[in-house]
């Protein structure tokens, strides 16, 4: 079944937006994004920089593909494959009770301890990549459809900021609370 071409068309930048800015964060903090990678004790030490390297370049061509409607459908994927890794990533150290590692999604400024939120959060955006590649229906998009593309994907992307920065500040108020007991 075909989605709408508004539902692809948002899920679509909404993604781009979270990957490009995500993978720009990671590039500007390359020493930060490498010793999170080795917190989450995942690479053997000759893998990390590699990987250091390679998972904010995945990025950056999963949402600059997600803005060009003949890559979409691939870049979709390329979002849905990191996003699974990163979910599975958070559930491994989860349960090995490690939630203190900064997830590394958005730079030093905005650390995040992992938790069943950025796993919940990840899953979302998952869904958004299966719906960014689905073909939409074949219809010219009007100028309303355009109004709501913008509004939607406005709306999405201010929701998924105001969502992180819960979460940061959920760090930070342990912070505090630890501080004053």
């Amino acid at each position: 079944m075909a989605s709408d071409p508004v539902i692809t068309l948002v899920s679509a930048l909404v993604l781009s937006y979270v990957f490009v800015v995500a993978g720009m964060h990671k590039i500007h903090h390359l020493p930060e994004f490498l010793a999170t990678l080795k917190n989450y004790q995942l690479f053997p030490d000759f893998l990390l920089l590699p990987v250091c390297l390679l998972v904010p370049v995945l990025e950056l061509a999963a949402g600059v593909g997600l803005l060009m409607p003949h890559s979409t459908p691939p870049a979709a994927m390329l979002a849905a494959l990191l996003l699974c890794f990163y979910i599975v990533a958070i559930l491994i150290n989860l349960l090995r009770d490690r939630r203190d590692i900064d997830c590394g999604c958005l730079g030093p400024s905005q650390r995040q301890g992992l938790s069943e939120w950025l796993v919940l959060r990840n899953m979302l955006l998952f869904g958004l990549a299966c719906l960014a590649m689905q073909a939409g229906a074949q219809r010219e998009l009007a100028g309303f459809d355009w109004l709501v593309v913008v509004l939607a994907t406005a709306l999405a992307c201010l929701c998924y900021n105001i969502g992180n920065q819960l979460l940061v500040n959920q760090e930070k108020l342990k912070l505090l609370r630890s501080d004053h007991a």
